[in-house]
């Protein structure tokens, strides 16, 4: 068969609007169509339907030009036949692009080439070339640019060079062939490319949108991690807290009811009024634990009361005081410009110090010294021997105790001593540099 013969065929077939309009839809088919298997059909069989109609519509309107004369050798009912199994197996192949989407180009295109080749009709089959076009773009999606373009490039050098040789081979003039090959690659190059360059377009946003999406992710779960580790940092100053709070309410208490048990003797109408004081010092106790162990159990609640610091020093006094120690408290300097964590550490070692008076010396006087000069902070409490009689209170070792003091003061490089004054007493020294602490 001739060149000429070969390529009669309605002109708006070859014209690539259409073709190109129809590669527009796979940008968002490419989410979908390999989802699942049902989808993936339904798919092949719309792009069979889209190519099948356009392809047998070129020779049957030829048949119907011509009153039914077939000018063909190879028979009518083999070209039509053969027209639909390479539709057909040109789309299956779009099946498989999922998995193996290079073995779906390669088979879209050798489908092309062998019926366009076979038949001898190129111009029939530029329908087609949109399922190549197709598969080149499920392909770019997937894979790197350079890898998408390589076989874009693979792609129309196999074609042109197929309908090279068999242009060559049906003996038509040079010029004849080479202005064929030239349109011929002109149209295949702008619809194949097209879709390579939108596949791999669309790849890097997707790729993108994904990073993105990652990231989003790590970020969610850093933030869910911090939030994590804030909610331990305040359950361990809570467990602190309940820690100090049963510590120094107990004592109270016990101081209490020793007094009462002392007096009850002699003085039973003031016994009385001390055990009402244990009373509400009880009530006290309970609704402040309570309270702790409110904000201990509310997972993510924002604390109700801020960690307590030597700005709350004079409560702290207050508190004994009201409980029968005898306390008194000089402080110099501005305490409210020391740093946080020393504020905290040394109201804890007051505190400290002030539970282990009302233990061992309970009835003792009490001297709290309270000193910021420029770079340091001293605290000294020291209490007079216990009173003639007076036994130490037991089951007071709630707080930090020594050790535990020591070790905290030791961390922000300061230093603690204790023991026996003159008058046989006893004492305890803290000091804290406060100029290496933002």
């Amino acid at each position: 068969m001739s060149l000429q013969a070969g390529t009669r065929s309605s002109s708006s077939l070859t014209s690539p609007t259409s073709i190109g309009g129809a590669l527009i839809e796979p940008q968002t088919i490419e989410r979908r169509i390999l989802g699942s298997r049902r989808s993936a059909l339904i798919f092949a069989l719309t792009v069979f339907v889209a190519t099948v109609i356009p392809v047998l519509s070129v020779p049957i309107s030829a048949l119907v030009a011509t009153q039914g004369q077939w000018d063909f050798p190879v028979p009518m009912a083999l070209t039509l036949g053969l027209l639909v199994a390479g539709c057909a197996a040109q789309s299956a192949m779009l099946l498989v692009s999922d998995r193996h989407p290079a073995l779906a180009v390669a088979g879209a295109t050798a489908i092309y080439l062998a019926l366009a080749i076979g038949l001898g009709v190129p111009k029939w089959l530029v329908p087609m070339q949109a399922v190549i076009a197709i598969a080149l773009f499920l392909l770019a999606t997937r894979t790197t640019a350079l890898r998408g373009l390589l076989s874009l490039v693979v792609v129309v050098v196999v074609l042109v060079v197929g309908m090279l040789l068999w242009v060559l081979s049906l003996g038509e003039p040079l010029g004849v062939a080479i202005g064929f090959i030239v349109a011929e690659s002109i149209a295949i190059v702008a619809i194949a490319g097209g879709a390579a360059v939108l596949g791999v377009w669309w790849g890097a946003q997707t790729r993108r949108l994904l990073l993105e999406r990652h990231r989003a992710d790590t970020a969610r779960r850093e933030h869910e991690k911090r939030v994590e580790e804030a909610r331990g940092r305040e359950r361990a100053r809570i467990a602190q807290e309940l820690h100090d709070v049963a510590g120094q309410h107990l004592a109270g208490l016990i101081a209490l009811a020793d007094a009462a048990m002392s007096l009850a003797p002699e003085h039973p109408e003031r016994a009385l009024e001390l055990v009402e004081d244990v009373r509400n010092e009880g009530r006290f106790a309970a609704a402040s634990l309570a309270g702790a162990l409110a904000d201990f159990r509310a997972v993510g609640a924002t604390p109700i009361e801020a960690t307590r610091d030597l700005r709350r020093a004079d409560e702290l006094v207050s508190y004994w005081q009201k409980r029968g120690m005898p306390l008194t408290i000089q402080s110099s300097g501005p305490l409210e410009e020391l740093p946080a964590v020393v504020s905290t550490t040394a109201y804890r070692a007051l505190q400290e110090a002030l539970t282990n008076a009302a233990k061992h010396a309970p009835g003792a006087a009490v001297q709290v010294d309270l000193a910021h000069s420029p770079g340091m902070l001293e605290l000294h409490v020291r209490n007079e021997p216990p009173r003639p009689g007076t036994e130490p209170l037991p089951g007071l070792n709630l707080g930090w105790g020594l050790t535990g003091m020591r070790e905290h003061i030791d961390l922000l490089r300061g230093t603690m001593t204790s023991g026996d004054t003159a008058d046989g007493g006893w004492g305890v020294r803290v000091r804290i540099p406060v100029a290496h602490i933002d």
